[in-house]
């Protein structure tokens, strides 16, 4: 069975250009509290965690040298796909994190964020 791909990044890295420092992805790390919070929906998610430092090689294999950007879900070809959907490589795929929020419910069951803060 097909199952969508999200790739979020390691939940932290370093950048070598700002050394002795940490930092983490917020729209990743929204994204994998909501995936923490509902384990079971979770589990019909390929998710990679991939790391910061380019080239991010899983992703270029996938959508192409031009979108590395994450967080990112990857769409198979079942299952409703949103109005913001973008095509590389003959793929659809999600890349603004609320449009994956939304994607998470519609398409896995995850439950929707509240109305009126996050919309599509």
């Amino acid at each position: 069975m097909p199952w969508d791909q999200l790739f979020l990044l390691e939940r932290s890295f370093a950048d070598p250009s700002l050394p002795g420092r940490e930092f983490y992805c917020w729209q990743c790390l929204l994204l994998d509290g909501v995936l923490s919070a509902f384990p079971s929906r979770a589990a019909m998610l390929d998710i990679r965690r991939i790391a910061w430092a380019k080239p991010r090689t899983a992703l270029i294999e996938r959508l192409g040298q031009d979108h590395q950007s994450v967080p990112v879900l990857i769409l198979e070809k079942v299952g409703p796909a949103p109005e913001k959907e973008k095509y590389a490589n003959g793929l659809a795929y999600v890349d603004d994190p609320f449009v994956i929020l939304h994607c998470l419910a519609v398409r896995h069951g995850f439950p929707a964020p509240y109305p009126g803060r996050v919309a599509p």
